[in-house]
């Protein structure tokens, strides 16, 4: 069975040097994603649409890692990689409380 470890693989995208700034390159890769917002005055620990989001990429990112380590040919295995985000704020003011 094929290991797949995309840490290592792109170790210098997961684990960036913390002595100096570097430009990096990132490949094309293939993402699952959820695009949305959360409740107005909510945050992510307390919004239940930001949970039930969160638990479907999960559910789907195990099926397909368990679907691919069983089949029956050219079958990998590969950690689920930690969920990222991208935030933004439209008005260009912050404040979680």
């Amino acid at each position: 069975m094929k290991t797949l470890d995309l840490k290592k693989e792109f170790k210098s995208l997961y684990q960036p040097s913390a002595k100096k700034v570097e430009i990096v390159q990132v490949p094309l890769l293939q993402f699952a994603m959820i695009d949305g917002a959360i409740e107005k005055g909510s945050e992510p620990g307390k919004s239940p649409l930001f949970a039930e989001a969160t638990q479907a990429i999960y559910s789907m990112a195990y099926t397909l890692k368990f679907m691919l380590k069983k089949r029956k040919t050219d079958p990998i295995d590969y950690p689920v990689m930690a969920l990222e985000g991208l935030w933004w704020v439209e008005d260009g003011f912050f404040d979680i409380t």
